[in-house]
């Protein structure tokens, strides 16, 4: 589960460390103002922080800012360009993201491994804690969210075809389930937005790639996106469609609310594991019809987890109080005290260690009838693979999503398409295919 790994002495002295970073005395008093830029929930988790931290530090006065999301992109980026003028000292930045700014902007974020991040890198999913470092393995992010893969399913349409969750084990056994659960009840298995009217429209691709240890780019930064593991996802969503399971509604919120409030029929929902709480708050009376399950693999023995989106804190290079930053960071994010009040705040879910193993945070489900949390921390168990967006995310993004509508609205052929995309990216980056 973790970059680095000991046996049980080590972790609970690693922990006890940690707990005692939140009660023991600062060694120096700091002071003056630091401001955080956040968003909605995640914002109201790190204000949520603030009054424990200030027990530790009450010469530090935090401003946390709601700048609206996707507004603190362009803001951070637009700062960023212009050398970190009018950046906050502490950054909530996208695993999409920060990525680029490491790659484009060297000295935009602080190297958190010269002030003794690394020290918590034990305590995180390793590929969280990879993708938010840099290929010499500076860390430039402490993991906030950690949205792994939620696998939600219709219980009483699985019911209604006779079909037996349990006994899927694999994308196929997907596949042949949603034919019959498609004849018995006219559901289709999944929905795609074929037009690709919006970015997410690549997010069955991801998943299912990523749950082969793949991506778009690898570590080095070639492009993988026409690999093995690309081509085996695409040649199952091509199956799926020849099939007549999968159907095509656009992508956005409203469509989103439509399927998971049963309003618009889909057998199966993958979704990044904040999803549970929205199923919940928004589709009450579904309760009992929807159920949570581990992603099944691509290949039997597989993967069964992939990280699916997160968020960082990051200090900004420019940060006029650089410590008391740092400081805040650590607190809110690498201490069980800050950990829970950022929790109870903003209900982001974590990816801190104890945090995860803490008394109550698994506490079963009435409306999925589970422990809902257990699912995503067996997840993040697994050897979670890192998830490499560099610099060009977006290029890839849009080259594969207009591969993908080539494939389901034309039947083309996925790896045709691929290798053109892939092509096409290199072109436009300098990037190498890998071989």
């Amino acid at each position: 589960m973790f970059a680095a790994t000991g046996r049980l002495a080590r972790l609970a002295l690693a922990t006890t460390a940690l707990a005692t970073l939140a009660t023991a005395a600062p060694a120096e008093e700091l002071t003056g103002t630091i401001t955080v830029w956040s968003w909605t929930a995640p914002a109201d988790g790190l204000e949520a922080a603030v009054a424990g931290f200030n027990k530790l530090h009450p010469g530090v006065t935090v401003k946390v800012e709601d700048v609206g999301n996707p507004a603190i992109w362009d803001k951070i980026t637009a700062g960023m360009a212009a050398g970190g003028a009018g950046l906050a000292d502490v950054l909530n930045i996208g695993i999409d993201y920060i990525g680029n700014y490491i790659e484009t902007f060297p000295t935009g974020l602080v190297n958190l491994s010269e002030v003794g991040a690394d020290d918590l890198a034990a305590q995180f999913p390793s590929g969280m804690w990879a993708s938010g470092s840099s290929a010499d393995g500076g860390v430039y992010g402490i993991p906030y969210e950690v949205n792994t893969s939620g696998f939600f399913y219709r219980k009483d349409l699985f019911d209604q075809a006779g079909v037996d969750i349990n006994t899927i084990a694999t994308w196929d056994d997907l596949l042949e389930a949603g034919k019959k659960i498609k004849e018995a009840t006219g559901a289709p298995l999944i929905s795609m937005d074929k037009a690709a009217t919006v970015a997410d429209s690549a997010g069955l691709w991801q998943l299912l790639t990523n749950l082969q240890g793949s991506f778009y780019f690898n570590a080095a930064g070639e492009i993988t996106m026409n690999g093995p593991a690309g081509l085996r996802s695409l040649e199952w969503i091509k199956k799926a469609n020849d099939a007549g399971v999968v159907a095509d509604i656009p992508g956005g919120w409203d469509n989103f609310m439509l399927q998971i409030k049963g309003q618009t029929n889909v057998a199966v929902i993958p979704a990044a594991s904040w999803a549970a709480g929205v199923f919940e708050n928004e589709a009450p009376d579904m309760a009992g019809k929807w159920g949570l399950r581990l992603p099944p693999a691509v290949e039997a023995g597989g993967l069964t987890a992939a990280i699916s989106g997160g968020t960082y804190l990051s200090v900004a290079g420019t940060s006029p109080n650089k410590q008391a930053a740092w400081e805040f960071v650590k607190y809110a994010m690498g201490t069980l005290e800050g950990q829970q009040a950022t929790y109870a705040g903003g209900g982001m879910f974590p990816g801190f260690k104890p945090m995860l193993e803490s008394d109550g945070f698994v506490k079963k489900s009435a409306y999925f009838d589970a422990e809902v949390n257990k699912f995503f921390i067996d997840e993040l168990g697994q050897n979670t693979p890192t998830v490499n967006y560099t610099t060009d995310y977006a290029r890839a993004l849009k080259a594969y999503t207009d591969a993908q509508t080539q494939v389901l609205l034309s039947g083309a052929d996925p790896k045709t398409v691929l290798d053109e995309a892939a092509a096409l990216v290199a072109g436009q980056t300098g990037r190498t295919i890998a071989n």
